[in-house]
C-alpha cells in the first residue's frame, strides 16, 4: 500500500471514531462547529470554502447525513475528510494508534 493509501484509511479510521463519538455524545458537534468557525476565520477565503461551507452544513444536521458523508468511500468522501472539522474528536493517543496501524496495514477491512 502506497502512502496515499495509507493515509486515506487513517482519515477514514479517524471519522469512524469521530462519528462513534458523536453517537455517545452528541453535543461533541459543538467542538467541530467551533475548530470549523476557527479555521475559516484564520484562513481566509480558501479553495476548501465550499467544502467547510458543506460540513456546516452537515454539523447542522442529521446525525446520519453527517456520519454518511464522513465516511463515504468515494473520491468526494476522501475529499471531505481532507478537510474535516472532526478529527478534533479524536484525542491525540488514539491518533498515534490509528496511525501507527495504517502504516501496518492492519486498517484494510
Amino acid at each position: 500500500m502506497n502512502r496515499q493509501q495509507q493515509l486515506d484509511e487513517f482519515s477514514l479510521a479517524l471519522h469512524r471514531k469521530a462519528i462513534a463519538a458523536l453517537h455517545r455524545d452528541p453535543e461533541l458537534r459543538l467542538r467541530a462547529r467551533d475548530a470549523l468557525s476557527r479555521w475559516r476565520k484564520q484562513a481566509g477565503a480558501t479553495r476548501s470554502d465550499a467544502l467547510w461551507i458543506e460540513w456546516e452544513h452537515l454539523l447542522d444536521g442529521e446525525l446520519s447525513s453527517l456520519e454518511s458523508a464522513a465516511l463515504a468511500e468515494s473520491e468526494h468522501g476522501t475529499l471531505m475528510r481532507s478537510v474535516s472539522p472532526l478529527g478534533c474528536l479524536v484525542d491525540q493517543h488514539e491518533r498515534m494508534v490509528l496511525l501507527k496501524q495504517a502504516r501496518d496495514g492492519a486498517l484494510l477491512q
